[in-house]
């Protein structure tokens, strides 16, 4: 019984050691009708189990270095085993010495097509499209570490782009994977593609700047961290005027927009009527939003 006991508690060391991810994943299927409800259920653990259990980072995580991230899968449509599905996908990271987490990445995804089967293991490999659905989870973990590594060290997550865009031209062909996908640009393969280009490399600068020096400061000194996130906007908006309608823009402002409002509520007035001014030029779709920030 002893030997067990060890065993079993070495087994679980390693599990533990393996969970790279906090991911929360809920699949809703309100409006597909069907009597095997269980399905879906099976296919939310399936995919809680693929996202939290494997071995994502090539370094050892901490508990508490765990990226946080939320995939709801709301399924359009189902045929036995092919599924239409919608998807939001957002992620986080704690501000050093607070209990707030700041947003990373806010997506949605409208074209996932996968097929699934209950109870079928979820087949990955790195080098190879294997299974749509698993391709379409490894991607979105690759970028959301990349993510956040890029905002604890300048171009940090270099390696996990790298994954990502291995990924996207391995499932390149398939629906969902091309250039014309989705909404305009806003989809997998100009994310991953502007994440990659020189022109933009300022912007991972900034995720940088926004993050370490100026969210992880706030508690030290409120005031000089509200500039450095304001010097970030500068930053963005230079890029932003050489190439503009940029999906990694449109992100950005959408992930940041309620925190950006948050945090320039509390400045001096020139301070306030500047972020106004320069967030309304940067997200002019949502400059209702930005005027909240006088109050």
């Amino acid at each position: 019984m002893r030997y067990i006991i060890i065993l079993a508690l070495a087994l679980l060391a390693m599990k533990s050691q393996a969970q790279d991810l906090q991911c929360n994943v809920q699949v809703v299927a309100d409006n597909v009708q069907t009597s095997n409800k269980a399905i879906f259920e099976d296919m939310e653990n399936a995919i809680s189990q693929f996202m939290n259990q494997r071995k994502w980072i090539s370094d050892k995580v901490q508990i508490q270095e765990k990226i946080n991230c939320n995939f709801v899968i709301n399924i359009k449509n189902f045929n036995i085993d092919q599924f239409e599905a919608e998807v939001n996908i957002t992620s986080s990271r704690p501000v050093y010495g607070t209990t707030y987490n700041t947003p990373i990445f806010q997506h949605f995804d409208q074209d996932w097509h996968f097929s699934y089967a209950q109870f079928q293991s979820l087949d990955y490999q790195e080098n190879a499209n294997v299974m749509a659905l698993t391709t379409l989870l490894a991607f979105y973990a690759n970028l959301l570490i990349g993510l956040d590594f890029d905002t604890f060290a300048p171009e940090g997550g270099q390696a996990y782009y790298n994954k990502a865009l291995q990924l996207r031209n391995l499932a390149q062909g398939s629906f969902g994977w091309e250039p014309s996908s989705g909404r305009g640009n806003r989809n997998r393969y100009y994310i991953i593609d502007q994440l990659m280009d020189d022109r933009f490399k300022s912007v991972r600068t900034v995720l940088y700047q926004y993050h370490m020096k100026g969210m992880d400061k706030f508690k030290d000194d409120n005031d000089a961290a509200r500039r450095v996130v304001y010097e970030s906007l500068e930053k963005i908006r230079t890029i932003q005027e050489q190439l503009p309608n940029s999906v990694i823009f449109k992100i950005f402002f959408n992930t940041k927009r309620q925190e950006l409002i948050n945090i320039f509520q509390q400045a001096d007035p020139g301070l306030k009527n500047r972020a106004i001014e320069i967030l309304s030029r940067l997200d002019p779709s949502n400059v209702s939003s930005y005027e909240k920030i006088k109050n």
